[in-house]
């Protein structure tokens, strides 16, 4: 009987799923479209029922392709962030999941006392903002609901609760919603102080990749029964992992309707330094990378892109592929005297602004990626003064398949390149879980897999594996 790990992505837009051989190679993925409840004035929420719902579906769908002779060794999850579920005791959930980008706490975040929202970016590396998970759970307890005896955990925490894991609050997750002090990987406790609860709104912090038990004996799937469950964190940091930009110096560009860049490094900075990052745009927060602190700092430059495209007729091929060509025809810097605005995350209008008579459209989408390659170097300076400088970045996203647009990211980095791990988030999700599987249950110390554990498998497993790639790898990494 063989053996795979499978890893969950649960998406703002998909909830995926990857199984994974022993040997770190992808077998089958499969995908469902993420079910939010739209509510009006930007805001989205689903039930705690449709996260479950959604992954047992998955889950039944995935052990049918695999067979009955293939047994679940573990079960890793990613996830976004800032999003999650109160509980009682029993387990009950008395919140609905909102969604991370959803307005709600800006009211919240606007009449935060001075002295807390001076202090917050400092210890808690977010900035005063409603995307925090702290400002929509003080918009819950404005709305009544009262917190104390409720415990928060994120979405894939909730999920492994529901499997018949424990409650934990992995540390990348808990570093985005404003509970965390990242200077001690402990509570914050004037956070949960001015919610009214105590630390036991948390329950027992784990790190990315620690067994958070198994699945029950009466699950309806054979297969999956006793399988190891773990929290591998944040998807932007577990893509990271994936695709080998876990350890310090290096850095994921994750370019898709946002461009965000995440960072890696070996230290966490003093207070007023991690204040003054969160205040430019850049978090920090704990990696999932054993030894590495995870910055994180983003530009709208995809959905940027996306509306330059619309405005030149280039959205589909083959005008996009022409477009691209032609774009990389000319001349570095040759834009003509066009420039583009908008890639700020606080602004809300993209800007095309035509300096001359001479443009073609290739100038006008030269100036678009110019215009996100100098904030992205902007971004970078900043990291790189604090400490966290990159000289490894990997772009992984579909708009890489553009040439254009890695040929303007390329002069980022003394080394740049392409993601080869077409599915970063679930097949690092099943590596985590592989980890977990070999790691000793229970509490301890860091119990992170180290960078080594990822970057060790990129050099031989390719993107799309075929039978005759199949050679195993000897995992020498221990716990």
């Amino acid at each position: 009987m063989s053996v795979v790990d499978l890893g969950f992505d649960l998406g703002t837009t998909v909830t995926k799923v990857c199984a994974v051989t022993p040997d770190g190679l992808a077998l089958l993925d499969r995908s469902a479209a993420t079910a939010w409840r739209e509510q009006g004035q930007g805001r989205l929420d689903r039930s705690p029922q449709s996260v479950l719902d959604a992954v047992e579906a998955l889950l039944a769908e995935t052990a049918a392709a695999l067979g009955p002779d293939v047994t679940v060794r573990s079960v890793g999850f990613t996830s976004m962030a800032e999003a999650g579920v109160l509980v009682d005791a029993e387990g009950h959930a008395h919140s609905p999941v909102i969604a991370w980008h959803d307005p709600r706490g800006s009211e919240q975040a606007a009449a935060l006392p001075p002295a807390l929202a001076e202090a917050f970016p400092a210890y808690t590396g977010l900035p005063v903002s409603h995307v925090a998970s702290f400002f929509k759970l003080l918009w819950l307890r404005d709305e009544g609901l009262e917190l104390r005896g409720l415990q928060w955990l994120s979405v894939p925490e909730w999920v492994i609760l529901n499997l018949g894991g424990r409650r934990v609050a992995e540390l990348s997750l808990l570093g985005r919603t404003g509970l965390l002090d990242v200077h001690t990987d402990g509570p914050w406790m004037p956070a949960l102080d001015h919610l009214g609860v105590g630390a036991d709104f948390l329950p027992a912090i784990v790190s990315a990749g620690a067994p958070a038990g198994t699945v029950r004996q009466d699950h309806p799937v054979p297969t999956l029964r006793g399988a190891v469950l773990t929290v591998a964190g944040h998807d932007h940091a577990v893509a990271a992992a994936a695709v080998g930009c876990g350890a310090p110096g290096s850095a994921l560009d994750s370019f898709g309707t946002a461009e965000a860049y995440l960072a890696a490094a070996s230290h966490v900075p003093e207070p007023a330094v991690v204040r003054q990052l969160a205040l430019e745009g850049i978090s920090v927060y704990p990696h999932v990378v054993r030894g590495s602190t995870g910055f994180i700092g983003g530009t709208r430059t995809g959905l940027v892109l996306k509306r330059v495209q619309r405005v030149l007729g280039a959205e589909h091929e083959p005008a996009r592929g022409a477009l691209d060509a032609a774009t990389l025809a000319l001349a570095p810097g040759d834009t003509a005297g066009v420039r583009i605005t908008g890639f700020h995350m606080e602004d809300h209008e993209v800007g095309i602004h035509l300096g001359s008579e001479a443009h073609t459209p290739a100038h006008v989408w030269r100036a678009a990626l110019d215009g996100g390659t100098a904030r992205g170097r902007q971004l970078l300076a900043t990291l790189h003064a604090a400490g966290a400088g990159v000289d490894h970045l990997v772009v992984a996203g579909g708009w890489t398949r553009m040439r254009s647009i890695v040929q303007a990211r390329e002069v980022l980095a003394p080394l740049v390149e392409v993601a080869e791990v077409e599915q970063p988030g679930t097949w690092g999700a099943a590596r985590f879980g592989a980890w977990a599987a070999r790691s000793p249950d229970g509490p301890g110390p860091d119990r992170r897999p180290p960078a080594e554990w990822f970057s060790r498998r990129l050099a031989t497993v390719p993107a799309r594996p075929t039978a005759a790639a199949q050679t195993p790898i000897t995992e020498e990494i221990t716990p």
